[in-house]
């Protein structure tokens, strides 16, 4: 059977776990690459496949090891690969430049607060790595938070959220935010395993809670959970794979620069700074001044000034080398005091 960039051609009924039905024990549960052809009246479909090394090596996510030696979790990842390769190739070649520019300080803060970077998939799943993503249950930007299932959470930590501002569009704010949600959901979990811990930060903890009382001793995935956890742990282990061998898929491309800003902390704003100001005093654009920002809200484009809901001040971010000017026109300008 010919491997091209990672996939291998076979003949397919309408799943992988048909294929792997007819095949029988030529399906090693870790490599499609072993599926013989099944002469079922099907279509011909390219099938992605493990890398060599995983299927030698194994895999973890999220400090957890996959259990890959699994047909059933073989399958579903395996799965999982084909549909973001397939199905979500284009959306998934914008993630890449996403992850390239907003990866680095996503990732840093999660190393600061060791937490396991791998998490960064699940913020890029969930929100496309926009600020402005909102999912139908009213979860809003890089962790989707603020939906339903937080206001059943007690453990939810709060967020600034105004006319002007919202923590959860701001990616390091948000991150901060995500990381407390799922500390916390993580020490009720009894062996601290972090895929449960996901699963709860995704569909709330109450619906998993009852779900792990059910089966004690029991992983993620022998447990039957809700519709987008049960989805959301395989395709980001997935995620994870293909990103590790983009040669390997073929999906291998130029990387664009990371964010690069001066971070000018905190500001007690005396009043209100339009962005388009420190765009012209930076000698850039609105947008450029917003996408470093992207906490304020795009229809005002205001950085508010500090009050009670924002006592400690709103961050701004400024293009790199210009903190130092800015912040002397701030003080010239009556924005911010001595």
């Amino acid at each position: 059977m010919k491997k091209v960039l990672g996939y291998t051609k076979r003949f397919s009924v309408l799943s992988s776990i048909l294929v792997a039905a007819i095949a029988g024990p030529a399906f090693t549960g870790v490599c499609l690459d072993g599926v013989v052809s099944a002469k079922t009246g099907g279509y011909a479909r390219a099938t992605y496949i493990l890398p060599p090394d995983i299927q030698k090596q194994g895999l973890t996510f999220a400090q957890v090891k996959i259990p890959l030696d699994r047909r059933e979790v073989a399958i579903r990842i395996v799965d999982q690969m084909n549909y973001l390769l397939m199905d979500r190739r284009a959306g998934m070649m914008e993630w890449f430049d996403r992850m390239a520019i907003y990866g680095p300080t996503i990732i840093s803060i999660l190393q600061d607060e060791k937490i396991p970077t791998d998490l960064f998939y699940v913020s890029v799943l969930m929100s496309d790595l926009t600020s402005n993503t909102r999912t139908k249950t009213g979860g809003l930007g890089w962790w989707a938070l603020g939906s339903s299932k937080e206001k059943k959470n007690s453990s939810a930590v709060p967020w600034v959220s105004t006319n002007d501002w919202d923590d959860r569009r701001d990616p390091v704010l948000s991150t901060r935010i995500a990381i407390n949600l799922l500390q916390n959901l993580l020490l009720k979990t009894a062996d601290k395993d972090w895929l449960p811990a996901i699963s709860a930060f995704a569909d709330g903890s109450d619906k998993i809670d009852a779900i792990v009382r059910k089966a004690p001793g029991f992983s993620y995935w022998d447990m039957v959970m809700p519709p987008y956890s049960d989805v959301l742990i395989p395709r980001a282990v997935a995620l994870k794979i293909i990103d590790a061998h983009r040669q390997f898929y073929g999906v291998d491309m130029p990387g664009l620069p990371p964010l690069a800003y001066d971070f000018m902390d905190r500001l007690k704003l005396v009043k209100d700074l339009p962005l388009h100001i420190v765009a012209k005093w930076c000698d850039t654009s609105p947008r450029n001044m917003w996408e470093l920002n992207p906490g304020v809200d795009p229809a005002s484009g205001i950085l508010p000034k500090s009050d009670a809901k924002g006592s400690a001040g709103f961050p701004l971010r400024v293009p790199k080398g210009k903190g130092t000017e800015v912040r002397k026109l701030l003080v010239r300008d009556g924005y911010l005091a001595e």
